[in-house]
């Protein structure tokens, strides 16, 4: 029991220090706020559960936000929505520009953490890609490989079937 109550009490303690993120730049070391995660959470499901009809709305609305006002708040609903949205809004490009250009200095501690999150999503998302690009080409030239190596087989196969024919009669002339 007493077991129990220490690894308890040092689970607590541990569940209390600051998350660090780590981002392609370094450590971005990151004091969240349960309610702050929570609510960038709740909001990328709210997001997911849309209707296509209401997505192109709410991407309306939230262009239309940033535009008049330019919030950290603001910019990352945008850029949520942006990376991680449903196909038919996504636009990894333009929430990679969104972030790159966001202001820090203005921003609570849960959007900076979540932008360092899109930042490093759209990065590995652009590299998977790449290497999904690379692979296709490496498929094609195999396949060009493997049907050079199949017409020349069948050159060979015909070359010798010619001159398999061309032994046979000559074969039966000898005895």
């Amino acid at each position: 029991m007493r077991n129990l109550l220490w690894i308890v009490f040092i689970l607590g303690v541990t569940a209390c220090q600051p998350v660090t993120l780590q981002h392609r730049d370094g450590p971005v070391p990151v004091v969240l706020r349960v309610d702050d995660a929570a609510y960038w959470l709740e909001e990328w499901h709210q997001v997911i559960a849309l209707p296509e009809d209401q997505l192109a709305l709410s991407l309306k609305a939230r262009e239309t936000e940033f535009t008049e006002s330019p919030t950290p708040r603001s910019t990352m609903r945008l850029a949520l929505l942006l990376t991680e949205g449903p196909r038919s809004v996504r636009n990894q490009s333009r929430a990679l520009t969104l972030l790159e250009e966001f202001d820090t200095g203005q921003a609570s501690d849960s959007e900076k953490a979540l932008a360092a999150l899109l930042k490093q999503i759209i990065a590995e998302q652009q590299w998977s890609n790449y290497e999904v690009i690379k692979l296709n080409r490496k498929l094609n030239d195999s396949r060009t490989r493997i049907e050079e190596l199949e017409n020349q087989l069948q050159e060979l196969t015909n070359i010798e079937q010619n001159i398999q024919q061309r032994e046979l009669p000559g074969s039966t002339k000898e005895p």
